[in-house]
């Protein structure tokens, strides 16, 4: 049975710590994560910057060299994960809307850095 997001809701967490992360079907666009994406975009544009980071979900966040784009972390894609990170890492890095956007502008500022590589 794939794991949709109202089936991670669910479960307990070793259930979703034996999970594969290809196993949890998450996407940028169905997930919290959606909002944050489209605010940087539209403060990119409000500066007259034409540059757009690809965005995706990772293990955590960074910036590969001569990418320019920005991993972020798959846990910030679903409430039950930021949880299970919660119960797991005693924190959320980049858990709350300001606290992701401190991380996700500077990772951005990597990805605008990158582009020029």
């Amino acid at each position: 049975m794939p794991a949709t997001a109202p089936a991670i809701a669910r479960m307990g967490d070793q259930r979703l710590l034996d999970l594969q992360f290809r196993e949890l079907h998450l996407s940028i666009e169905k997930s919290p994560i959606a909002p944050a994406v489209a605010q940087l975009y539209r403060e990119l544009k409000s500066k007259k910057l034409r540059f757009r980071p690809h965005v995706w979900l990772s293990t955590e966040w960074f910036t590969p060299d001569c990418v320019p784009g920005i991993a972020v972390p798959f846990y910030l894609a679903h409430p039950r994960l930021r949880q299970l990170e919660r119960d797991q890492m005693l924190e959320v890095e980049g858990g709350t809307r300001h606290w992701f956007m401190r991380i996700f502008r500077h990772e951005c500022g990597h990805a605008v850095d990158n582009a020029y590589c």
